[in-house]
């Protein structure tokens, strides 16, 4: 049995939100679902300061607010592209020892680990809202298409939604693959910062403006023989826990600040944990009283960098 302790959204920008620290936990995985700050480098290095135990693994997927760009002539790292962030966080997240899946895979406890941000394909919407018509009002509306610079140099542009669909295909299938490559009977974890689901939606079964930038409806890789047994994800700011065949659905964001000192998700659970099998031949040892994984993540190597028993897979690794 595996230990997972999940959250998302956390948004402790350069002004924290309020938040300092997380609580001790007995888990044997941290997952953070995107979406820390912004821009990801940035979040790498927030998510340290709030997990410094290194001897716990964390796993980081990039959300959408990490690949936004500001103009700050006191801060030039806010001020960047998709392309920028996707190059310099995996090194960043070396350094800091933080395990990044951004269309990867790693394998800890005897269980994989598939992360991607699944940007949405545009078809979770209204039967009587047109596709060109979600796509001008994300255009308009979101800020994803405003924040988000891609290229380089002068040439900088604005992301379009079709670059976010393109990116969309890429994640399922890779998480296809990845879900259909494990050996038999070896549980998986897939990890994404949008929905895999319209169930996750606020108001579901209602389909409302904008939604469909915010969920993708991929049950069918909940459905299928080689099924996760946990996906995780962020995006929606409200609690969710459900289950699309035995494929159990769990998203817990802390979301923005809200007026009084109150938060916008009054049910985030920094202490939260979900339980996930890991291989039976899993050897165990007691650590403070608790049954703790002894295989948990691999070698720490000098510098306190983790390097997973199992290559991480690339999205170009053989797939």
């Amino acid at each position: 049995m595996i230990r997972i302790n999940p959250v998302s959204d956390l948004h402790v920008d350069i002004e924290r939100n309020g938040l300092d620290s997380m609580p001790q936990i007995d888990a044997d995985v941290t997952v953070v679902a995107g979406d820390a700050a912004a821009p990801g480098t940035l979040a790498l290095r927030r998510v340290r300061e709030l997990y410094p135990d290194r001897d716990r693994p964390l796993i980081y997927v990039p959300g959408n607010h990490d690949f936004y760009s500001f103009h700050d002539k006191h801060n030039a790292e806010l001020k960047t592209t998709w392309e920028e962030q996707r190059a310099r966080m995996p090194e960043v997240a070396e350094d800091l020892g933080i395990i990044l899946l951004d269309d990867a895979s790693v394998e800890i406890g005897g269980v994989v680990f598939i992360g991607a941000t699944l940007w949405t394909d545009f078809m979770t919407r209204s039967p009587y809202v047109m596709f060109g018509d979600a796509v001008r009002a994300a255009t308009k509306q979101m800020n994803d298409y405003r924040l988000i610079k891609t290229g380089a140099g002068r040439s900088k542009d604005r992301l379009r939604p079709g670059q976010t669909i393109d990116a969309h295909k890429v994640s399922v299938t890779y998480i296809e693959k990845a879900l259909a490559k494990r050996p038999a009977g070896q549980d998986a974890v897939v990890i994404t910062h949008m929905a895999p689901s319209p169930r996750s939606l606020l108001h579901w079964p209602t389909i409302t403006d904008l939604d469909w930038c915010y969920a993708s409806d991929v049950e069918r890789l909940m459905t299928c023989d080689a099924a996760p047994a946990l996906w995780l994800h962020g995006h929606v700011h409200g609690n969710r826990d459900y289950c699309v065949g035995e494929t159990r659905v769990v998203c817990n964001p802390r979301g923005y600040p809200a007026p009084g000192g109150k938060r916008e998700n009054p049910d985030f659970d920094a202490g939260m944990v979900v339980e996930v099998d890991g291989r039976p031949s899993l050897q165990t040892e007691v650590v403070n009283g608790s049954q703790h994984v002894a295989d948990i993540a691999a070698k720490r190597t000098a510098g306190n960098v983790w390097q997973a028993r199992a290559q991480k897979i690339s999205a170009a690794a053989e797939m």
